[in-house]
């Protein structure tokens, strides 16, 4: 299972994760960092890619929403906001293998929230 890290999130984590072997990339990695979503979104779908984002505008924009579901993109979004970058790698290492576990038995597309504190996720209808 392969993880995208999108700009509202630092490379420096993705870079992190994946040198601990994890299969995570970050929106620089692939794509230009002011590339429109529906054009990384229809790459993650084709490719079976899991999104992890703090962005939910995504689920309120229609052709950002249309584009995750029509492409089966399975995304987690990461609760709570003005964290610090700390708060963020904590909420992201603790639920990490909830994260792996839902994205692996979850039939995309999906949507999850991570939350801040705690390890309860909440399903998100899309």
């Amino acid at each position: 299972m392969k993880f995208f890290f999108d700009n509202n999130l630092s490379e420096h984590l993705a870079k992190g994760l994946a040198q601990f072997g994890e299969d995570v990339m970050h929106l620089k990695d692939q794509f230009e960092e002011d590339e429109e979503d529906v054009v990384w979104l229809e790459y993650l779908g084709k490719n079976r890619i899991t999104l992890i984002t703090k962005d939910e505008r995504i689920r309120k924009n229609p052709l950002e929403l249309q584009s995750l579901v029509k492409h089966k993109v399975g995304v987690f979004f990461l609760g709570g906001k003005k964290q610090g970058r700390c708060k963020i790698i904590q909420q992201v290492v603790r639920n990490w293998p909830r994260i792996k576990e839902l994205a692996i038995k979850t039939r995309p597309p999906f949507a999850f929230r991570v939350p801040p504190s705690g390890t309860k996720f909440d399903k998100i209808p899309l």
